[in-house]
């Protein structure tokens, strides 16, 4: 695992300063912004990252890269990364024990695949939100760090799944890899859905570590979504399921 971090950005150092007082875990310094990390590892990659929101809501996420369609911030258009569900699934299970262990407060979640850059092996970003006084807040980079060397000292592989439905912050399914013994690899927001076609969706199927047998759709999906997304997965043989 190639852990990635930049001076430049200020969230990612907070992460990586924290992460040397506990760990002895290499780390790879880059000297650009998260969006242009180097992609020529042969070794899983984990970005340690700020998140960006014009509310400057406090928040840790975790997502995986990619562009479902147009490629506005780096990366292929319509082109998905290969997703960990189970380092997803364990980094945020780290996120939210040390939110609730420190008292911090913040809203913790699970994104939809978004942004750059595109590469060959898998990729994950970490992330502090969403101004410069949280991306400088050392309880929230230890709550990171803490979680990071938690996740990869964690050997545990789930089962993993699709995941459709939601808006960018994919609330229940937040819930959903909190509460179930499932990961989940790609996340497609609702609002993606009229854009989503055969080729990126056997990319979502297929771009995963684990094997994809079973996607999940989001309850308040309309039924023509409901309809597109039933006969995708018939066409590849997957279990479709409502949470």
């Amino acid at each position: 695992m190639k852990l990635l971090y930049t001076k430049i950005n200020p969230a990612s150092k907070n992460i990586a300063d924290e992460l040397r007082k506990i760990s002895d875990l290499e780390l790879t310094e880059f000297f650009k912004d998260v969006l242009d990390v180097p992609t020529n590892f042969k070794e899983e990659i984990l970005v340690l990252s700020t998140h960006r929101t014009k509310t400057g809501e406090p928040i840790l996420t975790v997502h995986v890269s990619g562009n479902w369609d147009s490629a506005d911030f780096g990366g292929e258009k319509r082109t998905l990364n290969i997703a960990y569900g189970s380092l997803l699934k364990k980094l945020l299970i780290g996120l939210d024990k040390g939110n609730k262990k420190y008292n911090l407060g913040w809203k913790v979640c699970v994104e939809c695949d978004h942004h750059g850059p595109t590469c060959k092996v898998p990729i994950l970003f970490i992330e502090i939100g969403s101004s410069e006084k949280q991306w400088n807040n050392k309880t929230a980079g230890k709550i990171v760090a803490q979680a990071i060397k938690s996740a990869l000292e964690n050997k545990k592989e789930f089962e993993t799944v699709f995941a459709i439905g939601e808006g960018h912050y994919a609330k229940n399914f937040t819930k959903f890899l909190l509460e179930s013994d499932y990961a989940i690899g790609h996340i497609l927001p609702k609002y993606k859905i009229k854009e989503l076609d055969e080729d990126t969706f056997k990319q979502a199927i297929e771009k995963n570590v684990e094997k994809i047998t079973k996607v999940i759709i989001d309850k308040e999906c309309n039924r023509w979504q409901k309809d597109k997304i039933k006969e995708l997965c018939k066409k590849f043989n997957l279990i479709l399921e409502e949470v």
